[in-house]
């Protein structure tokens, strides 16, 4: 059977620029419940009902959540209309818009109505503090779909379509990949021809915008009738006939607007048999030659009511394993009406498919008024050794981002690396001056951290300690030690909370990790905490799990390479990146030991020798590059010993990767994740992909840094109340 499902969640995650606020009137239905948490991942969830209820559907076991109960109680909003401070304006807006309708009411009354779960919804949506509202599984049509229909903004007819992947039970042949979609006219008894025009060319775009070229070549609509090309006469028939040119007219505009919709055909006044028959079709337009997708219909666009609720239930009940779901068209992606008999499933299918339809639609914005989500304003900050990263968002939605290269002659100028401070803070101040904020629009700003002192991973308030250790750099000397301090003195000044988050110095690593095979010699941590964790937790919410739930082993693939074995939360084996591990691109990695003993008694200094191995090691050193697509063009040139050293350093990794897994005691290791700059090289991921398919993990890749993603998500589960700020002190 074609997944359906499975289809809609990767359109969704393609097309997804932020999240779409939705929400549900009859919250307290176990459904519902069971959807939202399925639907997480997805967007923002608002329940109009009890955190209590909810919490009491889940302990009786009437309710299985699809996340965790930590990440669902988090993340879902509950809310009381009889209680919400929104309650009040919502209530007089609903009198303001009611006036001179036939369903005008009093003061009193719309205060009365929106203490209602639906019309509280339904007005929440109109005002812009919600994006959609979903109903209909609790309440019927002239309850939830009717006060939608008189409240809400509509454009043009408003109609129902269904759509089905049928199971492979269906007899073959008759729709391709068993997708049909049926299109009634809703509450349109006798719809024009216009209306059906509009009809029409909206199944058949809803059609294209759910579901890819890869999975349906070509979209076939017919809008159907009793009568094929001329051959039957009457009221219903004059309509469709005269609805034609303006099909064709709406769809010459489709396909100005997106070449996508080329694919797109719509042939009317068909029989249903020379819609779906080919032999049919030609037979019957003998006379005039078989129209496209004629006879290979999917789309059925019924202009009868009772016919196409007909068939919508007839192949429902038919084939009950049927992937299925409703939409509403012409309510401008706002609401959806599904049936009392429906499942958590098809409510969650239903609102991925209303999502999609919103995202593809080119008026699509986010939601207007955040009040029940606030898109927090997060400025990031990640200085490193010529340039200093940094990025505002709103929420998870990024507004601007700059890589700020500093004069090399004033970085050498400074003796130490607090000196940059002024420097790399003026940067900051005109980054944020050129996206047109400044520090006072902002509701924290948060900073690499640097090296300070071994400390658990987290989000920590930049506090008094920090400030001193950053200043005196008490593990080492770095760039990244000014984020912290640039985040606390910008912060400062406005009120607001600066941050640092999985700073290299991360040490959750177990007691054998620390015995290192000499007593006295202890391991240090320092790695890629950041990038590994936000790609490791960026995983989990993918999954719609909790990292703390998960095992994974993490790489950090950029100038320097970490490996990670992330248990249950806490990563309990690292090696030091700088000195330890696969060769990278510039570092020389792990070392013989009697060899370098002998280097370190030939004279070289300390200083030349660290500088040696971790900026002149690696690819480096045996290529005089550093460059992996350098290195890369000289393979393909046919540079033998570029490749020797392409492959070792590969499967160096590879190795270390496979290294990691005793670690987690025999318990199933979830995914490998390939992570950072390195992991753009299709090439170089291919092949490690390759060398560790014998450890049968899969692997999943995230090319490039998360690491502003991560300073800013660590940010916002602070700010959210998601988690507390650790203290450094």
């Amino acid at each position: 059977m074609f997944d359906l499902e499975g289809m809609l969640r990767k359109q969704l995650r393609d097309a997804m620029t932020c999240r779409q606020t939705l929400i549900f009137p009859e919250g307290d239905d176990p459904r519902i419940v069971d959807a939202a948490s399925r639907l997480v991942k997805f967007a923002n969830v608002i329940l109009v009902g009890s955190a209590g209820r909810a919490r009491a559907l889940v302990e009786a076991g009437d309710v299985e959540l699809q996340c965790s109960e930590r990440r669902f109680f988090t993340m879902v909003r509950f809310v009381d209309p009889a209680t919400d401070a929104l309650s009040d304006e919502l209530a007089r807006r609903l009198y303001e818009v009611g006036q001179g309708r036939r369903w005008q009411m009093s003061e009193d009354e719309a205060a009365t109505r929106i203490r209602e779960p639906v019309y509280y919804a339904i007005m929440a949506v109109r005002e812009g503090y919600a994006d959609a509202v979903l109903g209909g599984v609790a309440h019927a049509s002239r309850d939830f779909f009717v006060p939608c229909l008189r409240i809400l903004e509509k454009e043009g007819t408003v109609y129902e379509m269904g759509l089905f992947a049928l199971p492979d039970s269906h007899p073959t042949g008759i729709f391709e990949e068993n997708l049909v979609m049926f299109t009634d006219v809703a509450l349109n008894p006798v719809p024009t021809s216009e209306s059906l025009a509009e009809i029409a060319l909206g199944a058949c775009r809803t059609m294209r915008d759910l579901l890819p070229e890869s999975a349906l070549p070509e979209i076939n609509g017919a809008l159907l009738s009793y009568s094929t090309r001329g051959s039957g006469q009457g009221p219903s028939v004059q309509r469709i006939r005269e609805a034609e040119p303006l099909i064709q007219q709406g769809l010459a505009r489709l396909r100005a607007l997106n070449p996508l919709y080329e694919t797109v055909n719509i042939v009317t006044e068909m029989q249903i048999s020379v819609a779906l028959s080919e032999s049919a079709a030609r037979t019957k337009l003998a006379h005039e030659g078989l129209l496209p997708g004629a006879g290979r219909a999917h789309v059925l666009i019924v202009p009868n009511l009772d016919v196409g609720n007909l068939l919508y239930h007839l192949y429902s009940t038919r084939y009950p394993d049927a992937e299925s779901t409703l939409i509403i068209g012409g309510m401008r992606d706002q609401a959806l009406d599904f049936s009392r008999s429906s499942t958590a499933e098809q409510v969650a299918r239903g609102a991925k498919a209303l999502m999609l339809r919103r995202f593809r639609s080119e008026r699509y914005a986010p939601t207007p008024r955040d009040h029940y989500f606030p898109r927090y304003r997060v400025l990031t900050i990640n200085p490193g050794s010529t340039s200093t990263k940094l990025a505002l968002f709103e929420g998870s939605d990024e507004v601007a981002r700059r890589s700020v290269r500093h004069d090399p002659d004033a970085l050498a100028h400074a003796e130490r690396v607090v000196d940059q401070l002024p420097m790399r803070r003026e940067a900051v101040e005109a980054f944020l001056a050129e996206a047109g904020s400044t520090p006072t629009d902002l509701h924290a700003i948060v900073g690499r951290g640097g090296l300070l002192r071994p400390i658990e991973s987290g989000t920590y308030a930049v506090d008094d300690a920090m400030v001193a250790d950053l200043r005196e750099g008490v593990s080492g000397q770095h760039p990244a030690n000014l984020g912290g301090l640039i985040a606390r003195q910008m912060a400062d000044e406005v009120g607001i909370p600066s941050f640092v988050v999985d700073p290299p110095v991360v040490d959750e690593l177990d007691e054998r990790e620390r015995l290192c095979g000499f007593e006295g010699l202890e391991p240090t941590a320092a790695w890629h905490a950041l990038s590994q964790k936000a790609a490791a937790k960026h995983f989990a919410d993918s999954r719609n799990r909790e990292y703390e739930d998960l095992n994974l082993i993490v790489a950090h693939l950029g100038g320097g390479i970490s490996v990670g074995s992330h248990r249950k939360g806490r990563c309990v084996k690292v090696a030091n990146a700088l000195f330890d591990g696969p060769m990278t691109p510039n570092r020389s990695g792990s070392l013989p030991a009697r060899a370098l003993i002998e280097t370190c008694y030939s004279g070289i200094s300390q200083q030349e020798l660290t500088r040696d191995l971790t900026t002149r090691g690696g690819l480096l050193s045996y290529l005089g590059t550093d460059d992996l697509l350098e290195v890369e063009r000289r393979m393909d040139a046919g540079d033998e010993r570029a490749k020797l050293v392409w492959e070792t350093m590969i499967e160096q990794v590879a190795c270390a990767i496979a290294s990691h897994v005793p670690k987690f005691r025999g318990q199933r290791i979830h995914r490998i994740i390939l992570t950072g700059g390195m992991c753009h090289s299709r090439r170089l991921h291919r092949r490690l992909r390759r060398s560790v398919r014998p450890l049968g993990i899969k692997v999943t890749i995230y090319p490039g840094e998360r690491e502003m993603e991560g300073l800013r998500d660590g940010a916002l589960r602070v700010l959210r109340g998601i988690e507390q700020p650790r203290s450094y002190a």
